[in-house]
């Protein structure tokens, strides 16, 4: 009898841990939740002074944990960058790049702005740009924020300290009744 009785509790953990062997624990659901978050973006790159500074600031973000690819085109100094936003938020991203030794050296240096594309913004007045700005200079994080209009864009240049995300501020402008988009 005692035999029957341990047969019968080892095939009843051994059918537990079938049917719970699907469900993963809460800490292993969080990173299966967390897996990954790629963005692709357009930066804003100052201080390109020649073709080869494409080449060395391509280099330097493909080099970044989190970047899946990279390509910096001279003639309109966007980068257009795919990366996981969970491993390097684009405050960071923004700030390695701006940390890329220049290949000018000296007091030469790279600088990365995130581009928001704005919907509807075109014809809209200064009153509606500025609230815009407005809300985008508010977010912690943010250092400056360039306007566009003909493109119906702006440009956010980051402070050192923080992991503002761009879905952290494509969310604030929502909340302000703008729409964005990457570009």
């Amino acid at each position: 009898m005692k035999l029957t009785a341990i047969v019968c509790l080892v095939a009843l953990l051994a059918a537990m841990s079938v049917i719970t062997a699907d469900e993963p624990p809460p800490a292993a659901k969080e990173k299966v939740e967390k897996k990954q978050e790629l963005v692709k973006a357009t930066f804003l790159i100052t201080g390109l002074h020649c073709p080869p500074c494409t080449q060395t600031v391509e280099d330097s973000v493909r080099s970044i944990k989190g970047v899946k690819s990279a390509k910096v085109d001279w003639n309109s100094k966007n980068a257009t960058i795919e990366f996981d936003e969970l491993l390097v938020p684009s405050q960071k991203l923004s700030l390695l790049i701006a940390g890329t030794p220049h290949m000018m050296g000296g007091e030469m240096q790279y600088g990365a702005w995130l581009a928001l594309k704005v919907a509807d913004m075109k014809d809209k007045d200064d009153a509606t740009w500025n609230k815009l700005k407005e809300t985008l200079s508010k977010q912690p994080g943010v250092k400056q924020v360039a306007v566009y209009k003909a493109q119906s864009g702006v440009g956010v240049r980051f402070d050192a300290k923080g992991e503002l995300t761009s879905q952290k501020l494509i969310a604030a402008l929502l909340e302000a009744g703008f729409k964005a988009t990457h570009y």
